[in-house]
């Protein structure tokens, strides 16, 4: 979404740490370095809560594993999926607030799914 970064929830580098859509500003926060099918903010990974598949599936900050929660896989639309589960990340009801949340979701055309990679 316009002007909106993928952003680690204040800085947090706990494990389970909320990630989120926030205005750009080029914080560490919101620099994702991309690592083989991995993308890393903080020294950490961006992870699929459990491994889970279903749609509202949390995504999150967390130790890197290499486990296929943690493998994304860019597609020709500019979406980032997820092979294991076989879902997108979204941002949740396409809004564009700040701290909206980003999850796991059924692949579809929309913007809210649309990412300009590292």
């Amino acid at each position: 979404l316009a002007n909106k970064c993928l952003d680690v929830d204040n800085a947090g580098t706990a494990d389970g740490t909320k990630v989120q859509l926030y205005t750009c500003n080029t914080s560490a926060a919101q620099t994702w370095t991309r690592n083989g099918n991995t993308f890393r903010a903080l020294g950490k990974c961006l992870d699929v809560s459990g491994g889970g598949s279903a749609d509202r599936t949390k995504v999150q900050l967390w130790t890197c594993n290499t486990s296929g929660a943690q493998n994304w896989t860019p597609d020709s639309s500019s979406r980032l999926v997820n092979p294991v589960s076989g879902k997108c990340l979204d941002v949740s009801g396409n809004n564009s607030a700040d701290s909206t949340v980003v999850h796991l979701w059924t692949c579809h055309t929309g913007a809210n799914q649309r990412w300009t990679l590292p």
